[in-house]
């Protein structure tokens, strides 16, 4: 995937320009996600993650390290916006979404289909924002809770990067 990079003429400024408009775009679908009632479906704290689209996006049009930087900031972003920010619940979206970033990292590097790169990212999050619950909570109980995450999060991670190949895609094509 690294040879099909969106090439952004006039160098850096564009692609800092690039960044803060998906920076500003997460940190919007962060805030909206809040807002859409979603049936917990017996699975509470379960989201859709629409914020990951931009996620997904950066990493495929400008690269890993534009992709991590514009996790970190929507992350922050979004916390300081919607009044979580250094509260459990900014640790929990910072780590999965660091760890979505690195699994979206992993697989970008064995495949070029956003679809499966975002389920891989959803799984990765799931697992972060574990880890962290559990730092929080001391209790390896937990972990059982995977079991319901881990199949939304596939579906969630094939939902997020539908959207995105269709944005992409449009992208590319325009």
């Amino acid at each position: 995937m690294e040879n099909n990079r969106l090439v952004i003429k006039s160098g850096r400024v564009n692609r800092f320009i690039y960044i803060a408009i998906l920076v500003a775009m997460g940190s919007v679908l962060h805030g909206l996600e809040d807002l859409i009632p979603l049936p917990n479906l017996f699975i509470p704290g379960a989201k859709l993650g629409f914020a990951n689209i931009v996620t997904l996006i950066a990493l495929d049009l400008l690269g890993q390290n534009e992709a991590l930087l514009v996790t970190f900031l929507r992350v922050i972003l979004g916390g300081l916006i919607s009044g979580n920010f250094l509260n459990i619940g900014f640790f929990l979206a910072l780590s999965g979404g660091l760890f979505a970033w690195f699994g979206m990292k992993l697989m970008s590097k064995v495949t070029e289909s956003i679809l499966i790169i975002s389920m891989f990212g959803a799984l990765f999050h799931i697992i972060g924002q574990i880890f962290v619950a559990y730092w929080y909570i001391q209790s390896t109980h937990i972990f059982w809770y995977l079991l319901l995450l881990l199949p939304f999060a596939i579906f969630a991670g094939f939902f997020t990067g539908y959207i995105s190949s269709l944005i992409v895609h449009y992208i590319r094509n325009s």
